[in-house]
């Protein structure tokens, strides 16, 4: 585990940047994102979806006992996130009238897509297998591309 601590500061690092910049595009187009309640959940989406290699970033460098200990706290942080995620996810659909329905699957696509490695690595590291930091590694880059799609549609789609 510790050939991984320097890719743990960095998506830790790397995910607090980005989700100071979608603060910054919500302040910069509040008004418009809660004048239409689905984007006040997009913008929920976007952080949570980059707070997670923040989260499993500090998780991945505290000391720990083993790579078991990692798995089921990565594994746990995962799992949460998932919820949250699916629920957000559920209630945009039931707003999302008047879209296409192919834009809310590549939406709910990309969003599912990028946590489900998160919590296979820590359902392979709770098993001691260290396969499961290349699926972190995974989670790690979808969760960017998706939380940095939701900070566009914020930002910029929401002018057009």
């Amino acid at each position: 585990m510790g050939s991984w601590q320097t890719f743990f500061a960095t998506q830790a690092g790397v995910g607090a940047a980005l989700t100071g910049l979608v603060f910054v595009a919500l302040s910069i187009n509040l008004k418009q994102i809660l004048a239409i309640p689905s984007l006040a959940n997009r913008a929920g989406e976007a952080l949570l979806l980059l707070l997670l290699p923040v989260i499993n970033g500090l998780v991945g460098v505290l000391p720990q006992t083993s790579t078991r200990a990692v798995g089921g706290e990565l594994l746990a942080v995962a799992l949460t996130l998932w919820v949250v995620v699916s629920l957000i996810l559920a209630r945009a659909r039931k707003d999302g009238h008047g879209r296409p329905a192919h834009e809310f699957a590549i939406r709910v696509g990309t969003a599912e897509a990028a946590v489900v490695p998160a919590i296979v690595a820590g359902c392979l590291l709770l098993t001691g297998n260290l396969d499961g930091m290349w699926w972190q590694a995974a989670a790690t880059i979808l969760c960017i591309v998706a939380g940095v799609s939701d900070a566009w549609v914020l930002l910029v789609e929401i002018l057009r």
